[in-house]
């Protein structure tokens, strides 16, 4: 028989009967059944009967002892069938024995083997196992040395049964399913979502930044036309994993003198030959000035690339293009018209543009750094969109939000093991083995493109239980607001960095 061991919810119905010795042997064999039938109602563990070895002379004693899963079940017995059972034995016996009850609460059992009688170092629980009942602290506390701490890690990484492994596979493989777990209080199992989204995020620009300098492959350039461009991303042929765009544009006045700067994505330029003509003193001085701010292993390319479009410029188009170069963010150039409100914010972003223009390695830098917290602006209002499109359904906001914690989750990981892919390629350089870490990434990147808006719909299928055309026509919706909100979080990162720069 299996021992049934305790919980903190036990309570303890104690019964102490006092009869005649005359009637010992009936009374017995009575109590005996009586016990039998109540340990038949639902609530009921266990029943002990306890002997009083020196009761009063011509009296016995004994004393019988229930545990109960709760006070209710102890209720419910007292209320509905008590006093029908406790009727048969007055019936038989009547004024010949008579019972006392007692309710007591369950403190702790001491079983042996199973238990110890230390007590828990952080709140003094006596304790009952690995764990402590009432605070959770661990029972055995050590000062771990660096190999037990290395072990400890190891274990948890590489022991397939782990919680981390029981996460990552569903996040992966199974939309919406570590969601429906943690609403349904399947959680035990499971990496907590908030802690797997930051842990998971944080590698990735981690893994993301190994071997690229954000702000080293930041380069300038100008068209045909005087036009110049800012850009912070992989120049052609050039990796830079992890890298984000931001592209600051100047173009010289037209008929009227007027310039205005706005932002062009254009991608960088590629690696060009020497200039055709040689450029004027006072050229190659504003060339040297804008060089000086590229990191220094970068410099020799950018100025092969600045003096061979400078070069490109028409004689009549230079003047215009130096007094673009020397100050792009001059009040006639960069002028915000938005809309009446942004005119108090103009001379801010004129004075961000300048510090972007004076130090744009750095500029790079801190784009890069700020982005996690703009994914803590943008989750917000994706689950903010989750809640509008389903409005009626009965669920919080916190649970949209925990769906998109799980998603954007995924595209972490998803991301983060094609970093790791690519970035092998690092160990055998030239060899059959980085063609095939750079094959195998590209791949798991088309992979994941596919894989990502599927992932998605059946996510939302899942969890929110609609039908399908339901659910593509509030997908289609949460892609169009998805790419606005994603807009407007990276416009005011941009902005956000420069003024904090």
């Amino acid at each position: 028989m299996s021992e049934i061991l305790p919980s903190a919810g036990d309570v303890v119905y104690a019964v102490d009967l006092d009869a005649e010795a005359a009637i010992e042997a009936p009374f017995d064999t009575w109590l005996r059944d009586h016990v039998a039938d109540v340990m038949q109602f639902p609530g009921f563990l266990s029943a002990e009967i306890l002997v009083d070895p020196a009761p009063p002379a011509g009296r016995i004693r004994r004393t019988v002892q229930y545990r109960l899963r709760d006070r209710a079940a102890l209720d419910d017995y007292l209320e509905r069938h008590a006093p029908r059972l406790r009727e048969s034995g007055v019936q038989l016996f009547g004024d010949r024995y008579t019972a006392t009850r007692r309710v007591l609460a369950h403190r702790e059992d001491f079983i042996r083997g199973k238990v110890s009688t230390e007590n828990c170092l952080n709140c003094g629980e006596v304790l009952t196992g690995q764990h402590c009942s009432h605070c959770g602290q661990r029972a055995r506390v050590r000062v771990l040395s660096l190999w037990g701490l290395t072990r400890d890690l190891v274990g948890d990484v590489f022991d397939w049964d782990s919680r981390i492994w029981r996460t990552l596979r569903p996040l992966a493989f199974s939309p919406g399913k570590l969601t429906i777990d943690y609403l349904r209080g399947r959680r035990a199992s499971y990496t907590p979502p908030f802690r797997m989204y930051l842990l998971l995020s944080v590698a990735f620009f981690v893994v993301a930044t190994v071997g690229s300098d954000p702000g080293s492959v930041v380069h300038f350039d100008v068209d045909k036309d005087g036009g110049t461009s800012l850009q912070i991303g992989p120049r052609d042929g050039q990796s830079a994993a992890g890298g984000a765009a931001a592209d600051a544009a100047a173009t010289p006045a037209a008929t009227d003198g007027a310039a205005s700067a706005a932002g062009d994505a254009k991608g960088a330029a590629s690696p060009a030959s020497a200039p055709a003509a040689p450029l004027d003193a006072e050229t190659e001085k504003l060339v040297d000035a804008i060089v000086k701010r590229v990191p220094e292993k970068d410099r020799a390319e950018a100025r092969r690339e600045l003096e061979t479009k400078l070069a490109s410029v028409p004689a009549s188009d230079m003047k215009a293009v130096k007094s673009v170069l020397e100050d792009p963010c001059s009040s006639d150039r960069f002028q915000v018209n938005a809309g009446p409100w942004t005119k108090d914010w103009e001379p801010r972003l004129r004075q961000a543009c300048s510090k972007v223009w004076a130090d744009t390695p750095n500029y790079g830098r801190a784009l890069i750094q700020n982005i996690p917290k703009m994914m803590f602006i943008f989750l917000p209002l994706i689950a903010g969109v989750m809640f509008v499109l389903y409005l009626g359904s009965g669920r919080y906001y916190v649970e949209h939000l925990l769906f998109v914690v799980h998603y954007h989750a995924f595209f972490f990981l998803a991301g983060l093991t094609i970093l790791l892919v690519e970035h092998s390629a690092w160990l055998a350089p030239g060899t059959w083995f980085e063609r095939t870490a750079q094959f195998v990434g590209g791949a798991l990147g088309v992979g994941l493109a596919l894989w990502a808006p599927v992932y998605l719909y059946v996510a939302m299928r899942r969890v929110y239980g609609q039908g399908r055309i339901v659910t593509f026509l509030k997908y289609f919706a949460l892609g169009v607001a998805y790419m606005f909100c994603l807009v407007f979080t990276a416009v005011g990162l941009v902005f956000y960095t420069a003024l904090t720069l």
